[in-house]
């Protein structure tokens, strides 16, 4: 392949990297990025000439003056969002410049457009696919730069293009990989910046089925659907669980109820119990939750109930408010840390709850709208044989859990009302248990309300975190027990909640690459000062078990470390075996030539000393050796490649391998 066309495409590749690279962080524009996507790989194989290059030049500047016009108007009227429009732009300038003809002068203006689209996809939150984007990004213009600095230097001396075989890209290719493993020590030992210094970390969340900031149960005629979107990502620092699929993830509180839609009133008197409550009267020990959480649109804390205390680093600081709930301010996707008691108080204590002593203030959590007679006589019918608020609730969450569990929603507005599924469909999802078991005990004069949040999860094997996803959507209830705070009753069937189970044939795969994208996050773009202490900790703690010696190493060393260490240094002596052998390796005339002269020493036709090759053909022509001919087509093919400038091709390398056969045929020691 010519060294044009070779440096050509690997400029042409480095684009596409990029194009990757920036829709990992913002996404695909759909028409922008495919006919973009498009005009690169027709690039790689069609050139024009330099006199319909000049003719496309007409449609290319009308294009971008158009793209700088929108930009502009993006920038100083609209106020938005300003990448994309710039992006669009240089995809534009990237296609016009990789349609050029090859003799172009345009190699440092591919190489910038290039390198402005993959540091245009930094600015967002890169992921996984923006990493290996931007290895082979690397990669391509470690080889790229150095081809065509070996092109313009040969054109400027007015000489021909020297050959450029495999061991050499790949070689210079390996001088990338280098570079990318020392780079990756540097990044340990100098943690980035923050990603919200510049603002960009503040990203807009996404909205989720089945929890927002407005619960309702008026929706009809249609049907939840499952969404193995991940939400959370719950890591526990000191052993996993037993239950996994016990676990709620409280998120938001609803006190106001207005028949058909729950919501969480403003200014609302104190009404959360004191820590000394939970850490006193709950059964521990507590558990620790390592909390990732992704963007929502409502910045809410999710931890298990009750949380005694959140802590998190300095892009989002925690908010605890009157009602109990956590929330934060900052950037949108979260990483804290929760400690939680890991369970409730016991049943007995709660039977004999005295009705004295603090309560939540005012009636919000008593507060009902206008609803059917027949719902508050259902409660009495139900709780009738029971003298304790704790009997109550158990009798109500158990009536209810008779009902069936079913993601099919009413068929009209109609049957959308909690009178309708009391009495008449008994059946519904998460949200019709729960709002049926607060409005009820309400009427019993009790002080409920709505939660809603996540329960269980899956256990990620690769990543070892609980990934909880927006299958696993919910809402239950919190009863308020005096001296105990608010205590968590489940009137749904099975505890099912919003549990839907993907069955897509992608889901396994999914969790690995989460969990990929998960170590990305935590060890590339959340990397600050924390967390290289804790890095160098464990780096510490593994050398010092090291020095201990191996009757006093434990089982809980760092394994990770030590296989990731293992990785690096075979890297390092592959690159380095790499490197030695493509430094040595000739090319085919030149190793077929070696291989005669071999073949004439070991038939004592030559001896030990140094020979040229034309020497080697009259020595054997002054013996009438058979080998004289095909040895003369060999070297006179290997002297024109050596010293002509010119690389040989497919017929001539052919020939050289049938002399050289011929050759050794003749040539074979006594």
């Amino acid at each position: 392949m010519k060294l044009a066309l070779l440096h050509r495409r690997l400029a042409v590749l480095m684009g596409v990297a990029a194009l990757f690279a920036f829709a990992a962080g913002a996404g695909f524009e759909p028409l922008a990025s495919a006919l973009a996507l498009i005009a690169l790989i027709v690039a790689l194989y069609w050139h024009p000439s330099r006199e319909l290059s000049a003719r496309m030049e007409p449609i290319w500047l009308p294009l971008a003056g158009l793209l700088m016009a929108r930009a502009l108007w993006h920038v100083f009227l609209v106020g938005d969002d300003v990448i994309i429009p710039v992006v669009d732009l240089l995809l534009l300038l990237l296609c016009s410049e990789s349609l050029r003809s090859l003799d172009a002068p345009n190699d440092w203006r591919l190489y910038g457009l290039s390198f402005a689209l993959i540091l245009a996809a930094a600015a967002y939150r890169p992921g996984i696919v923006y990493g290996v984007a931007f290895i082979a990004y690397i990669t391509l213009a470690t080889v790229a730069l150095t081809l065509g600095h070996l092109r313009r230097k040969s054109l400027r001396f007015g000489v021909a293009e020297p050959p450029v075989d495999r061991p050499m890209v790949m070689a210079t290719a390996g001088l990338g990989t280098v570079v990318l493993m020392m780079s990756a020590l540097v990044f340990v030992a100098f943690p980035r910046v923050s990603r919200g210094w510049a603002g960009m970390g503040n990203m807009p969340g996404m909205a989720v089925a089945g929890f927002s900031d407005v619960v309702s149960i008026g929706e009809f005629g249609t049907r939840i659907e499952a969404n193995p979107t991940i939400v959370l990502r719950v890591e526990f620092p000191d052993g996993q669980p037993a239950d996994l699929g016990s676990l709620y993830w409280r998120g938001r509180s609803f006190d106001r109820f207005d028949g058909r839609r729950w919501s969480h009133s403003y200014q609302i008197p104190p009404s959360s119990a004191p820590g000394s409550w939970y850490r006193e009267r709950w059964q521990g020990p507590q558990l620790r939750q390592r909390i990732f959480a992704t963007a929502l649109d409502s910045r809410v804390m999710f931890a298990l109930h009750p949380v005694l205390r959140i802590t998190a680093d300095t892009r989002a600081q925690p908010l605890f408010d009157n009602a109990g709930d956590f929330f934060h301010f900052g950037v949108a996707a979260p990483a804290y840390t929760a400690w939680s008691m890991t369970g409730p108080p016991p049943a007995e204590e709660l039977r004999v709850t005295q009705e004295g002593g603090f309560n939540p203030r005012g009636n919000r959590y008593l507060q009902l709208p206008r609803l059917p007679d027949r719902i508050a006589a259902l409660a009495d019918s139900i709780t009738r044989g029971a003298d304790n608020r704790y009997d109550k609730a158990k009798a109500i969450e158990s009536y209810l859990r008779t009902f069936t569990y079913t993601l099919e929603l009413p068929r009209n507005a109609n049957q959308a009302t909690l009178d309708y599924f009391l009495f008449e469909r008994r059946a519904g999802h998460c949200e019709y248990f729960s709002t049926a078991m607060v409005v009820m005990m309400r009427t019993l004069g009790f002080q409920a309300r709505e939660i809603n949040g996540f329960r269980g999860g899956q256990w990620s094997e690769f990543g070892s975190y609980l990934a909880v996803t927006q299958n696993q959507a919910h809402s239950w209830v919190e009863v308020w027990f005096p001296e105990f705070g608010w205590v968590r009753f489940d009137p749904t069937p099975g505890g099912t909640g919003g549990s839907t189970t993907a069955t897509a044939w992608f889901w396994p795969g999914r969790f690995m690459f989460d969990a990929v994208q998960h170590r990305w996050n935590k060890w590339v773009l959340d990397y600050s000062i924390d967390a290289q202490g804790g890095l160098l900790d464990r780096f510490r703690g593994w050398s010092e078990e090291q020095d201990a010696g191996p009757d006093t190493q434990t089982d809980r060393g760092p394994w990770g470390i030590r296989w990731g260490m293992a990785a690096l240094v075979l890297v390092a002596l592959s690159a380095a075996v790499g490197f030695r052998r493509s430094g040595t390796r000739h090319p085919s005339e030149t190793r077929a030539y070696l291989r005669l002269v071999e073949l004439c020493r070991r038939a004592d036709v030559l001896g030990r000393g140094a020979v040229g090759p034309l020497e080697v053909v009259e020595e054997l022509e002054e013996r009438g050796h058979p080998a004289a001919d095909p040895a003369r087509r060999l070297v006179e093919l290997y002297l024109r490649a050596r010293f002509g400038g010119r690389p040989l091709d497919e017929r001539e390398r052919k020939v050289i391998a049938e002399a050289l056969g011929a050759a050794r045929s003749h040539l074979r020691p006594a």
